[in-house]
């Protein structure tokens, strides 16, 4: 029975006095004061709007976006150079090498070192996709939200390109996060993109059973 007094007469703890006397309060005045805004005629998403825009962690989230958009560009640009580059040297390198074929066994060492060279071209280019896997990643991995809104602010034809190589359902997310009219315009552009690479195996095959 006296233990029962006992726990009746302890006084609150700290978190207890920090709800009763700080949050609470604080949460009745915040609710107080917007419906006085409400009832005021004031426009409080706008006001909302104003104060988030002065939030130094939005503000800084924003400018660390500009700045992965500006990266990637440029990334993204330096990368699709390189692959064409080498995709035009390994087109040349196998043209001589079936010339070189229908040529004398004298020609064998140019052949070897013209093997050599296309070996070492397609392994660059190996790498090259690679660092384009990993960029496509980053975007795999970061959030919808972010994706999109960088996707959004880059050239078409880069953020195709990247749209056309995620999976499935994280593209599926992103174009759900970005605005209606340049997801419908993504949507049409992938799907005229598959269309465009499904009749060119079919004509691959074709001409492969010809």
């Amino acid at each position: 029975m006296d233990n029962m007094v006992d726990d009746k007469k302890k006084p609150f703890n700290f978190f207890q006095r920090f709800l009763l006397v700080i949050v609470i309060p604080l949460m009745f005045a915040v609710v107080v004061a917007l419906i006085l805004m409400i009832y005021s005629g004031a426009d409080v998403v706008s006001k909302g709007k104003e104060l988030m825009n002065h939030i130094p962690f939005l503000s800084s989230e924003k400018a660390s976006t500009d700045q992965v958009i500006a990266d990637n560009k440029q990334n993204i640009a330096d990368l699709e150079k390189q692959l064409k580059e080498q995709t035009a040297n390994i087109e040349s390198l196998e043209s001589q090498l079936k010339a070189s074929e229908a040529e004398s066994k004298s020609l064998k060492v140019d052949k070897i070192k013209l093997q050599n060279q296309l070996d070492e071209l397609k392994n660059t280019q190996e790498k090259t996709q690679k660092a384009f896997d990993d960029i496509v990643k980053t975007y795999e991995t970061m959030s919808a939200k972010k994706s999109a809104a960088i996707l959004s602010a880059m050239s078409q034809d880069e953020a195709l390109k990247i749209l056309a190589s995620l999976k499935p359902a994280i593209l599926a997310t992103i174009l759900e996060k970005m605005e209606p009219s340049v997801a419908s315009k993504y949507t049409e552009l992938l799907a005229a993109n598959s269309a465009s690479e499904s009749s060119s195996d079919t004509s691959t095959d074709t001409a492969s059973s010809e």
